[in-house]
């Protein structure tokens, strides 16, 4: 690959009990890593229940545990996140002030380095077919956007020497996320593929594994740092072709289902007015749909082929089946 050097051995990782997070910790731990994870409830495990690692138990509103949890590791990898909310105060003090909160506690117990899995929605989307850069000027459309970004300044802010390093996956599909779960359950179970908008919009992708792929090489060799990537699948998916894909595996035919902007707006509007009621944040809000219904969400993938020659390995269809067999082996589909 390219001139490389191993730098740390033990791992402090955020999350992971979720959806990335669960991955990231199996993934160092198979390279070899001592993996400490950062947890809030020791009896909900999930994924981690018969792995061969550390847990640290805390808050991340609790600097003390935050300290404790980052001493004696090497590197930090920050999965843990809100990507639902009732308020907009929860979204910035877990996405932004507990990014800061951890980076000061990770530099004060000589960490040496601080990966952040961020989010395409701290860029925004993009113009037509135009994929967004790093360089381009930030313009997120969704307070959780908006959160995510104030995270990624956050660890600038408060790394000093601590080196960093910033990811910015756009869409993650893969094995144990559920976000993706109604739209498979559309499209299996009723044959219908919910067309948001123009129908028009292309959207980067990346299957959970290349996501913890580019989370191990960036925190485990000697390369660029104090820089921002994102990870993305060259080719992004219109999903309307994905929905044949994904039909395909139960020989169902798929037709479209028009859902216009309008009609979006007053569902997202009463998912917010149930959420409110039942203290549950609603999958699709209004700040939700305000990031369903642009142009697009392309992503570059260029700048990380270039300073640290990583390809992804899982292409859509690949990244659907394996998304499909883990729904279906849960008992979901």
């Amino acid at each position: 690959m390219f001139d490389v050097e191993r730098i740390v051995k033990r791992v402090l990782i955020t999350g992971g009990t979720g959806f990335v997070g669960s991955h990231a910790v199996e993934t160092y731990l198979n390279a070899g890593w001592s993996v400490r994870a950062f947890i809030r409830d020791p009896n909900r495990l999930v994924w981690l229940s018969n792995l061969n690692i550390e847990t640290a138990v805390g808050k991340l509103s609790d600097r003390d545990s935050l300290k404790r949890a980052a001493e004696a590791c090497d590197t930090v990898v920050h999965c843990a996140g809100l990507t639902k909310a009732l308020h907009k105060e929860e979204f910035f003090r877990v996405n932004g002030d507990a990014v800061r909160d951890f980076a000061e506690a990770a530099r004060e117990q000589g960490v040496r380095r601080f990966i952040l899995c961020s989010s395409q929605a701290a860029a925004g989307p993009s113009c037509s077919e135009q994929p967004r850069t790093e360089t381009d000027e930030p313009a997120p459309v969704s307070v959780y956007g908006m959160s995510k970004l104030a995270g990624e300044s956050a660890l600038r802010n408060a790394a000093g020497d601590m080196e960093w390093v910033i990811l910015r996956p756009p869409a993650i599909i893969g094995p144990r996320d559920w976000q993706f779960l109604p739209l498979f359950k559309g499209i299996i179970k009723l044959g219908l593929y919910p067309k948001f908008g123009s129908g028009r919009q292309l959207y980067s992708f990346a299957s959970v594994f290349d996501v913890v792929k580019a989370l191990l090489m960036v925190g485990t060799y000697e390369g660029p740092v104090n820089q921002l990537y994102f990870v993305a699948h060259d080719e992004p998916v219109d999903w309307q072709i994905a929905s044949q894909e994904i039909a395909g595996y139960v020989n169902r035919r798929v037709r479209n289902l028009t859902l216009p902007a309008g009609l979006l707006d007053m569902i997202g509007t009463f998912n917010d007015a149930v959420a409110s009621v039942s203290g549950k944040p609603a999958l699709l809000s209004r700040e939700k749909v305000k990031e369903i219904l642009v142009s697009g969400w392309v992503c570059s993938n260029a700048k990380i082929k270039r300073d640290w020659k990583f390809e992804c390995d899982y292409d859509l269809r690949r990244t659907l089946r394996t998304t499909y067999d883990f729904y279906k082996s849960c008992g979901k589909l």
